[in-house]
């Protein structure tokens, strides 16, 4: 089977060879990698080229051109010269487009990865500033709760202080009771026990009360000082 190479494919189909290539990685074309001149390259027969929707027309023989223009009554002129390009420089800027294209493709993909990124850190920057005021709130609350709380625990603590006063007046008061107290049942047993020796006396008195008188001869009652019968005045000193 005879096969050819893209450029003369192209040349046939009246397409370009990148646009081969990519019917070939699409898999619309059917093509066979082989060595060429200037390295592997690939290579397709014209029923490839049929199957793949392309017409491939071969290009006249000599003679059918010779006879052509005498036919059409067109003149004999030769036609001037096409400029060519040298084959090997046609294939670098092939594959130097090619390169580009990948390099495209390559840049394109960056792309979409630094978008989606960006898109990342736009949500996290997001969420970031949505952190931040949330914290901002609760510090402001806890502040305000420890300025709350420091005020009560001054309160108790005054409160404590006043209770700790009024506790030491308390126990001053209780103090003065107490001498009060003890003072009183001193006075108390002293007042008791005076009374005591007094009515002893008085017995004392009464039963030796009756004696005789020496110029009368008669028995005369002995009266008992005048002892003070109410309590006993405590002094000064």
């Amino acid at each position: 089977m005879e096969t050819m190479t893209l450029r003369e494919a192209a040349r046939c189909t009246s397409r370009s060879v990148t646009t081969l290539r990519r019917y070939i990685r699409s898999g619309r074309l059917v093509a066979h990698k082989r060595p060429g001149r200037f390295g592997p390259e690939y290579f397709v027969s014209e029923p490839a080229l049929s199957e793949a929707g392309l017409d491939a027309r071969p290009a006249s023989s000599s003679g059918e051109l010779a006879r052509q223009p005498e036919q059409l009554g067109l003149s004999t002129a030769p036609a001037p010269v096409e400029a060519t390009v040298p084959v090997f420089l046609f294939q670098e800027l092939q594959m130097k487009h090619e390169q580009l294209l990948v390099q495209y493709g390559m840049v394109r993909v960056e792309g979409m990865r630094v978008l989606q990124l960006r898109a990342d850190l736009e949500s996290k920057q997001r969420d970031l500033d949505a952190g931040e005021a949330r914290f901002r709130h609760l510090r402001a609350g806890f502040q305000q709760e420890t300025t709350r709380l420091k005020q009560l625990l001054r309160g108790v603590e005054l409160e404590r202080e006043g209770r700790g006063l009024e506790i030491a007046a308390l126990r001053e008061k209780v103090k003065a009771f107490e001498k009060l107290t003890r003072g009183s049942i001193t006075n108390e047993t002293i007042e008791k026990q005076f009374g005591e020796v007094m009515e002893q006396m008085r017995r004392v008195d009464h039963m030796s009360g009756r004696l005789e008188s020496p110029r009368t001869g008669e028995k005369e009652q002995r009266k008992p000082p005048p002892w003070p019968s109410g309590p006993l005045q405590e002094s000064d000193h």
